[in-house]
């Protein structure tokens, strides 16, 4: 009998010395608090944190909770789920300590474990991805206002080149109208002058208003321009968000409004976006004329492929059966707010 005890004894001392050793901090205590087995681990770090050992395991957990940390980096924060507390706590030495309470059910009988863990190299970690994700986001935003001065700044080119070209056409309009009348030959291909005058003062048309849209909203300009030429704008799907992708994608429609109304005579434009792959697809299309055979790109479409090109975006012009001309222009990006 006393052997038996004696190897019993030896047995509790063993898991006792083995719970002692674990590097984490455990404890088990009843319901109200009285305490069951706690380790070294554990009684040195609430020691540390409140100047005496568990006496009492709930009294010790509001202690600890009075002396929680507040301002933690993301993905370390207190929780709170179901039988689960975690809490996070700083020694006076520097080092940061997770603690966790959780109830267990044992024979029937309801038993509180408690844990702790030094977690100051995760901490370090996390602190420091914070800080690195907080100054990778504010380079992003000096990317994104260099990319937005860039396109304000390629809009003004285009806008400066598209003024000396038309400057350009209109001089040379003038010498030949005026060869023409002086000449006596008035009446010899006038159709074909006058379509040259049609472009020259539509492409001033066009320099005007992308000379407003540069200080203007994109969107209330386009609205503004749809209105005064009485056509309807019908947008159905995604619309883009960031400044860059928007600019481009009103440029898009602005010139395929344009278009519409001056050579198909529509009084309708149908917008169709779609967001796929980190790329928006547009279709542009109007119910104007659909007895259309070729596509000539100058002026302002011509100017508008050269900006989208200019930013990696697409345009492709086809005629489809019974619609007429569609425009088909693919912009990289712009899901995101900018």
């Amino acid at each position: 009998m006393s052997i038996r005890i004696s190897e019993r004894l030896h047995t509790a001392m063993l898991i006792r010395e083995a719970i002692n050793t674990y590097p984490d901090g455990i404890c088990f205590a009843s319901a109200g608090g009285r305490p069951i087995l706690a380790n070294r681990k554990i009684n040195d770090v609430c020691y540390s944190l409140t100047g005496h050992t568990i006496v009492n395991a709930e009294h010790m957990w509001g202690e600890l909770t009075n002396l929680k940390m507040t301002e933690m980096p993301s993905g370390m924060h207190e929780e709170k789920s179901g039988d689960t507390e975690q809490i996070l706590c700083r020694l006076p030495n520097g080092q940061v300590w997770q603690f966790q309470r959780r109830k267990l059910i044992i024979d029937s009988s309801p038993v509180i474990q408690y844990e702790a863990s030094d977690v100051s190299d995760l901490y370090k970690y996390r602190t420091r991805l914070f800080e690195n994700n907080r100054r990778a986001e504010e380079l992003h935003k000096r990317q994104r206002i260099l990319l937005q001065n860039i396109v304000q700044n390629n809009m003004e080119k285009e806008l400066l080149s598209a003024k000396i070209r038309i400057h350009d056409d209109f001089g040379r309009l003038l010498v030949m109208t005026r060869n023409r009348i002086e000449n006596g030959k008035a009446g010899e291909d006038d159709a074909e002058l006058f379509r040259a005058w049609e472009d020259v003062i539509a492409d001033m048309e066009n320099a005007s208003r992308r000379e407003v849209a540069i200080s203007a909203s994109p969107e209330n300009e386009l609205l503004k321009i749809a209105e005064m030429i009485e056509c309807h704008i019908d947008i159905v799907g995604d619309k883009p968000k960031e400044r860059k992708t928007v600019l481009l994608f009103n440029a898009a429609i602005r010139e395929a409004l344009t278009n519409a109304v001056r050579h198909a005579h529509a009084n309708r434009l149908n917008v169709e976006t779609r967001y796929r792959e980190n790329c928006f697809f547009v279709r542009i299309s109007c119910n104007g004329q659909t007895d259309v055979t070729t596509v000539h790109e100058r002026g302002g479409l011509s100017d508008l492929r050269r900006r989208l090109e200019q930013e990696g975006a697409e345009l492709t012009m086809k005629i489809e059966d019974g619609i007429g001309v569609v425009m088909y222009v693919t912009i990289p990006g712009g899901k995101n707010e900018g």
